[in-house]
């Protein structure tokens, strides 16, 4: 019985080694991801058609949308019925956020807007680290596999041993 004591706890710090590993293994993977890819990357989105913003404000879509987006002030707004320009004084904006400071409707339900802004774009290094962060992450799969497989077998180690046991002795008179 002690045996069995002895390999099942030997197979629970196996697993939980293998567990800890994985788990650190994620974290320097998603690190380096973020540490590798190319910061302040420059573009300008052009004719973005979105909505004509409300006093609650919509989100410019192409430059928030991306990691760690940022945009810069919009170079021009266009509704999209006729190509008229929107004059600034008709929205304002405060990052990625536009905010409708009129409620002339005769301005289009959709508008197109014109801005610069900045991303971190993925580099070579970074997208191998998104690979290694996903096949990490894929394997947990596998380590739950191992957890029962590894069970089992003191489960029936046990089982084996007890019928090892020989019966008891009869008492003679």
């Amino acid at each position: 019985m002690a045996e069995e004591l002895k390999v099942m706890s030997a197979t629970i710090l196996s697993i939980v080694v293998i567990a800890v590993v994985l788990v650190i293994g994620i974290y320097i993977n998603a690190t380096m991801e973020t540490i590798t890819d190319t910061d302040g990357t420059a573009a300008t989105a052009v004719n973005e058609s979105l909505a004509r913003p409300t006093t609650a404000g919509i989100t410019l879509a192409t430059g928030a949308g991306l990691r760690n987006g940022a945009c810069g002030t919009i170079t021009a707004v266009y509704n999209t019925t006729n190509d008229i320009a929107i004059t600034s004084g008709n929205y304002t904006q405060v990052g990625c956020l536009v905010t409708n400071k009129t409620s002339d409707a005769a301005l289009g339900a959709t508008w197109k807007y014109n801005y610069p802004y900045t991303f971190s774009n993925a580099s070579t290094a970074s997208l191998a680290a998104a690979g290694g962060v996903t096949a990490l992450s894929n394997g947990t799969p596998w380590l739950t596999i191992i957890i029962v497989v590894a069970f089992a077998a003191i489960v029936l180690g046990f089982l084996m041993s007890g019928f090892k046991k020989s019966a008891p002795q009869a008492i003679a008179y």
